[in-house]
C-alpha cells in the first residue's frame, strides 16, 4: 500500500540525523506514556462513535508502533519488517480454520482452536502458569476479570479471603461484582466508563443551570 510506504518515508526522515531533534532523543521508555495515552484516546473515540475522531486517534496509535520500530532500528534491535512478518505469521497460525485444512463449524470451535494454538505458543515461551502473560499494567478491573476468567477456565474458583480491614472488605465486594460481570459477559471497565461519562455530562449540565 503506497500510503503505508509514504508514511514510513516520513518516519524515516523524522528519525534521520537531519530529522527532528525531539524524535531522535526518544527511547522505548520515553515513548511508553504515549502508547497508553493514544490507546485511551482511541477508546474515547470509539465510545463517542465519532468516525473522524477514530481516524485521527487510530492514526496516532498506529504511529506509536512505527515510532518504536524506528527507535529499535537506531539501536540495531529490530525493524518494522520483523514486526509485520511476526504478526502475519501469528494471524495465520491462530486461524488454522481459515488458512489451513482444519474446519470450524461454530464460534465455540473457533475459540477452542484459538486457545489451543495460544497454549502452544505460551509453552514455547516457557510460560508455566495459566496466569502468565497478563499485563501487570492492566487497570485493576480489567486485570481482575482476566484473572477470574483464566482461573475459572482451569476449573478453579477465585477464592474469597476474609478481609483484615475495611479496604480489603470493600475490595472483596468489588471482586464479587467482577465475578457477576464475568458470568454475564459484561466488560466492567467499559461499563463503568460509560456510566461515568453520563455522570460527568449530568454534572456539567447542572453547572449551566
Amino acid at each position: 500500500m503506497k500510503e503505508f510506504a509514504s508514511l514510513l518515508e516520513v518516519a524515516t526522515v523524522l528519525n534521520s540525523p537531519e530529522g527532528c531533534p525531539w524524535d531522535l532523543e526518544q527511547t522505548f521508555a520515553s515513548l511508553r506514556p504515549y502508547v497508553l495515552e493514544e490507546a485511551h484516546e482511541v477508546l474515547e473515540a470509539v465510545d463517542t462513535d465519532d468516525d473522524q475522531q477514530m481516524i485521527e486517534e487510530l492514526g496516532d496509535l498506529f504511529y506509536t508502533v512505527i515510532f518504536y520500530a524506528k527507535v529499535a532500528e537506531r539501536e540495531n534491535r529490530f525493524s518494522i519488517k520483523e514486526i509485520l512478518e511476526q504478526l502475519r505469521a501469528k494471524l495465520i497460525r491462530r486461524h488454522p480454520h481459515v488458512f489451513g485444512e482444519e474446519k470450524a463449524k461454530s464460534m465455540e470451535e473457533v475459540i477452542q482452536k484459538w486457545e489451543r494454538v495460544k497454549d502452544g505458543e505460551n509453552a514455547s515461551k516457557g510460560r508455566k502458569s495459566a496466569l502468565d502473560g497478563i499485563p501487570i499494567t492492566l487497570p485493576s478491573l480489567q486485570k481482575a476479570q482476566k484473572l477470574m476468567g483464566r482461573i475459572k477456565k482451569h476449573g478453579e474458583r477465585f477464592e474469597t479471603r476474609a478481609p483484615v480491614d475495611r479496604e480489603e472488605e470493600l475490595a472483596e465486594k468489588l471482586l464479587g461484582m467482577v465475578e457477576v460481570a464475568n458470568e454475564e459477559g459484561i466488560d466492567l471497565e467499559c461499563a463503568l466508563q460509560k456510566v461515568l461519562r453520563k455522570k460527568e455530562a449530568d454534572f456539567r449540565l447542572s453547572e449551566l443551570q
